[in-house]
Parts: C-alpha cells; sequence; structure tokens
C-alpha cells in the first residue's frame, strides 16, 4: 500500500510469492505501475506474472491494455499467459491473434487455448503443425488440440 520504491518491491515479492489473500495489493500495484510508468514498464513483468498466478480475474483488462499496449514482445507474451489464466474470453479473444505472435512461447499459449470453432484458427493450427521452422513447443501444442487429419479436437 506504500506509494514508494519500498511499496513497489513489496508488491512485486507478493506477485512471486504471495497467497490469494494478496490479489489486491498485486492488482492494486499493477494497475499503479501502469498508470504511473506506462505499458513498457520492467516492474510489469513480475506483476503481470503474478496476476497469472494467483489468478487475478478482475486482472484481466488491466492485462488486456498491457498486452495491446506494450512494445515488448516478451512482455506481451507473459500478459497473454497471465489472461489464459485470468480472462474467460481469451480462447475466443487475444488467443487468436497470438497464434500469430513473433514469440513462440506466445504461439504455444496460444495454441493451447484458443477455440478451434473459428475456421482461422484451424487453418493456422494446421499451418504451425506442417511448419518445419515451427518450434518443437509449438508443434506439441498444436498436435495436442488437432488429430491426425488435421482435424481439431
Amino acid at each position: 500500500r506504500r506509494p514508494d520504491a519500498l511499496g513497489g518491491a513489496a508488491a512485486r515479492v507478493l506477485a512471486c510469492r504471495g497467497g490469494t489473500r494478496d490479489r489486491d495489493l498485486v492488482l492494486g500495484a499493477l494497475r499503479e505501475a501502469v498508470r504511473g510508468e506506462g505499458p513498457d514498464a520492467t516492474t510489469l513483468w513480475t506483476l503481470v506474472d503474478g496476476a497469472g498466478r494467483l489468478g487475478i480475474v478482475c486482472a484481466a483488462p488491466v492485462l488486456r491494455h498491457i498486452y495491446r499496449e506494450t512494445a515488448s514482445s516478451h512482455l506481451r507474451g507473459r500478459a497473454a499467459r497471465a489472461l489464459a489464466a485470468t480472462d474467460p474470453s481469451f480462447p475466443a479473444g487475444f488467443a487468436v491473434e497470438c497464434l500469430w505472435d513473433c514469440e513462440e512461447t506466445t504461439r504455444e499459449i496460444a495454441a493451447r487455448h484458443a477455440e478451434t470453432g473459428d475456421t482461422r484458427v484451424v487453418d493456422r493450427l494446421r499451418r504451425l503443425a506442417a511448419d518445419p521452422a515451427e518450434e518443437a513447443e509449438v508443434q506439441t501444442a498444436v498436435r495436442s488440440r488437432i488429430g491426425p487429419e488435421g482435424t481439431a479436437v
């Protein structure tokens, strides 16, 4: 609850090690960091991870904002991971967009979560599965979602 550097550090410790009772403090620090430092602040990395780890559902709007506004592909991937854990609309929303991300870890998250009712998703999963240059983790995630004939599971 402290608005100084020590309070920020404490919030990041809670994001890493805290329990469910610390959700409000981590959420407050996440919001404050976005407001005060912007969507590219390095302090966001730990807070975004903590929001996902603690399953802070009401953090989803802030996480979506970070995903859309950050210039960091790594922070975008962390936001996607946190959204997968907190946002019920992730499979039909940001997960679809994440299938085209430049970071393989973000594509892997998307491959595990994207709803396959959308033909764009199924087509993209097929392309990722057939791409010989795609990372093994992404292909494993894709293959867990589509059958041998390329149909969605």
